[in-house]
């Protein structure tokens, strides 16, 4: 159900409410992970709670369209902050908007933060906190809903006395943000640029960049710019209990490698010195997202019901691979899953899905204690499980957003 406030408008608003954490506050702890001590020696299971759909609802400050997908969450001064883009549909749109709320309640109600739409569409938001302070990043997109066209990067921060600055732009025109963790006590951040959804032969690259205030990112070595060039775009990744780097690439355009996606790692004493493998892994992980638990790395990620993407017709030409795979891909079901990262193989191991149909995977994970982490994803409604990919992203009844726990249990 939509709330009854009134939409916020189609110009960049911004608002703050001041008020101090009340009783339901939440605590704010580290997403780092070695941050906390978690038992190596136990073989743990993973449990998920029951989602709790949270956009759209009568609990939020703002109305939302029917699409609401790309989110993103953040723990922070006793508040749980979530971003997300809503739109008519999955596609671009001149009428997409991108909010940010918060709760001190965990979710059971909400106040509106900030606002944003510039009249064209909005992606890729990410939360972090660096410095005491709390970023928004995302990209601006066209209008297009049949081009992938990428305009600028742009961010804010959020104030000590609770309200919103401007936002700016920032970073390099048509690069795209991708993942952003805090590690040490150090910003990072993956992004790509170059010729994704372009004919001809792939020349996606990869960055990697710190930062340690937020304020101003550079990449991670000045003689690595860029850290992967192929076929792949969207990185997410990880640090492991040694301070090496695990990334999982989402290979969509297709190189020598082939098709679907790759398992890359670099060592601690050079975090931008990533090491590929020569053939991608079949399967196509979109959305992807790292977490860790233990001296183990898990993923998340859109699975491909009926896959792999990648179908061995290596008597097609890159081109002709690209299109048919698309559409094939594009008239599959979907689903969000949880993967183990195999390290000694450096392959990916389906474990369970979480609640999710049709259009489906964006998610966004914050750790909340030693066991346990918080998982925002969007999807179809969950009663027509075999609804396609394509089907979803322009169906009437849209997408939805939910919160749900990933518990590691002892036996």
């Amino acid at each position: 159900m939509s709330s009854p406030h009134a939409r916020a408008p189609l110009l960049l608003v911004a608002a703050a409410v001041a008020c101090a954490p009340d009783s339901g506050t939440i605590a704010s702890p580290s997403d780092d992970p070695d941050a906390w001590e978690v038992d190596t020696s136990v073989e743990y299971r993973q449990e998920l709670s029951e989602p709790r759909f949270v956009v759209p609802s009568d609990a939020l400050p703002v109305l939302t369209n029917a699409a609401n997908n790309n989110v993103a969450i953040e723990l922070f001064d006793g508040r749980l902050f979530l971003a997300w883009r809503t739109a008519p549909t999955h596609f671009a749109s001149a009428d997409t908007e991108l909010h940010v709320v918060s709760s001190t309640d965990n979710g059971a109600s909400w106040i509106l933060e900030h606002s944003v739409a510039l009249g064209s569409d909005v992606r890729e938001p990410n939360l972090f906190v660096l410095a005491d302070t709390l970023w928004l990043t995302f990209f601006q997109a066209g209008t297009d809903p049949y081009a992938f066209e990428p305009v600028a990067q742009w961010r804010t921060h959020r104030r000590a006395d609770g309200s919103w600055a401007d936002i700016e732009e920032w970073g390099s025109a048509g690069e795209v943000p991708w993942d952003v963790k805090v590690r040490g006590g150090r910003g990072l951040m993956t992004s790509y640029s170059g010729s994704h959804y372009q004919s001809g032969p792939s020349e996606v690259r990869v960055h990697l960049r710190g930062s340690a205030n937020g304020d101003s990112f550079t990449d991670v070595d000045r003689d690595r710019p860029d850290v992967y060039l192929g076929g792949a775009s969207e990185a997410a990744f990880e640090i492991d209990d040694d301070g090496g780097l695990w990334a999982v690439l989402r290979n969509e355009d297709g190189d020598a490698s082939g098709f679907g996606s790759l398992v890359c790692h670099a060592p601690a004493e050079s975090l931008a010195a990533w090491e590929c493998p020569s053939e991608s892994d079949p399967e196509r992980y979109d959305s992807p997202k790292l977490l860790r638990h233990g001296d183990d790395v898990y993923l998340l990620a859109r699975r491909d019901v009926g896959g792999p993407f990648d179908q061995g017709r290596d008597d097609l030409s890159l081109e002709d691979q690209r299109t048919q795979y698309a559409a094939a891909y594009w008239n599959r079901p979907k689903r969000t899953a949880l993967y183990r990262i195999d390290e000694a193989e450096r392959r990916v191991e389906f474990l369970l899905d979480l609640p999710s149909a049709g259009d489906t995977a964006f998610p966004s994970v914050r750790r909340t204690g030693a066991d346990t982490f918080l998982i925002a994803n969007y999807t179809s409604p969950l009663d027509d499980p075999d609804r396609t990919w394509l089907e979803g992203q322009g169906a009437l009844d849209g997408t939805s957003i939910y919160l749900i726990t990933l518990t590691f249990a002892a036996p």
